[in-house]
């Protein structure tokens, strides 16, 4: 049986195509077998006020995007734009690769691939910047 395998200890909260649900017993396992749903778990979110550099406002506006508090199609120009200015900035092979993935997440609007993607780059960046990352 295929899917996403999700594990949630008690207490944790997820957005499920916008609809927050929250754990509120031990811990549990679900299998996710509908292809394209919309999650995010709330404690791999980055708040506003901690998308302090390029990628972290990249990384906040994707996560709109994924979990419908923005419209697609208002929001991508603008996080292409800035992917675009990122390939730039990042010289390295390996970093321009993973921003090259991340534009095309964005455009076949797998933007649940396209935030993974981009906590790899939000690593980076922190290494770069000498700064952890929030």
């Amino acid at each position: 049986m295929a899917g996403l395998m999700l594990k949630f200890p008690s207490g944790d909260r997820i957005v499920v195509n916008g609809a927050v649900m929250e754990n509120v017993g031990r811990g549990a396992r679900l299998r996710l077998l509908t292809p394209d749903t919309q999650l995010l778990r709330l404690r791999d979110a980055i708040d506003p006020a901690s998308a302090t550099t390029p990628v972290g406002r990249l990384t906040h506006l994707v996560q709109l995007m994924l979990i419908g508090e923005t419209s697609p199609q208002a929001a991508l120009p603008e996080a292409l734009a800035s992917l675009t200015a990122l390939r730039s900035a990042f010289i390295d092979r390996e970093d321009r690769a993973c921003v090259d993935q991340i534009v095309s997440y964005l455009q076949e609007t797998q933007f649940y691939q396209a935030l993974r993607t981009l906590g790899r780059l939000r690593r980076r960046e922190a290494e770069l910047l000498g700064a952890p990352v929030r």
